[in-house]
């Protein structure tokens, strides 16, 4: 397979106890971030992005690997007043499966007060055409599932959260994203909608890609993928998703 020596975005992020940031404050210096636009990150080729994707995949052949979320979902984050980025929660739903949690950060915090969506639907079981995909040869491609994301209240959203941690206590639990990473990937041509997948470095890193979609539903690997995140602690202030 001949990849393109495109640009990416990722960033990994560290492993989190399972007390909450409020209790490890407590326990340790956190630093609160001051500035939510600031960016984190490394810049990573398209090839890069399939040896973390694929090594995700293949080690987490039963779990989740990724999930799309329609722009409409993303625009109306992003569109509430003061919000300046976006944090991905980790999340398990009420039917047991992973899922992502998204909710708008201003200058305070998690904006848990305004809308929240539960990112969806995930893959797999629906592999479809992308480099990103790890798929058995002869393996059938089915098209992908383009309607994706769905606002939830605050309390299933801390309940699906709160579920998570206590499944992974040593797991990634969330990630913050600037809302000009956003903004750049959902203007590309022809974007409908964003797909975050889990990815994992040497070493057993764990990290997000994050790629815009088409109309077709194909990632478009072509153009730039932005990865920026700020991971709890100790950049996170406390939240109503992490109690």
């Amino acid at each position: 397979m001949k990849l393109r020596f495109t640009w990416v975005f990722a960033v990994g992020l560290g492993a989190l106890s399972l007390a909450s940031c409020s209790e490890k404050q407590a326990a340790r210096d956190l630093t609160v971030q001051p500035d939510v636009t600031a960016q984190a990150g490394q810049v990573i080729s398209s090839a890069q992005a399939v040896e973390w994707t694929h090594r995700f995949q293949k080690t987490h052949p039963n779990e989740m690997w990724d999930a799309f979320t329609d722009a409409t979902i993303f625009n109306g984050i992003l569109d509430q007043k003061g919000c300046l980025g976006l944090r991905i929660y980790h999340a398990v739903n009420k039917q047991g499966n992973n899922t992502f949690v998204l909710v708008g950060v201003n200058a305070v915090g998690d904006m848990t007060d305004g809308d929240i969506s539960d990112e969806s639907p995930t893959g797999p079981p629906h592999p479809f055409n992308s480099i990103l995909v790890s798929t058995k040869i002869g393996e059938q491609k089915l098209l992908p599932v383009l309607k994706g994301g769905a606002l939830i209240p605050v309390e299933q959203a801390a309940d699906m959260t709160r579920t998570y941690r206590k499944l992974h206590p040593q797991g990634v639990w969330a990630g913050y994203f600037s809302a000009k990473v956003y903004r750049n990937l959902l203007a590309q041509p022809g974007c409908i909608g964003l797909r975050v997948y889990k990815g994992l470095k040497e070493g057993n890193e764990e990290c997000f890609v994050m790629v815009g979609v088409n109309q077709a539903g194909a990632d478009i690997t072509e153009g730039e993928v932005y990865d920026m995140a700020l991971p709890c602690p100790p950049n996170q202030v406390a939240s109503r998703l992490m109690q």
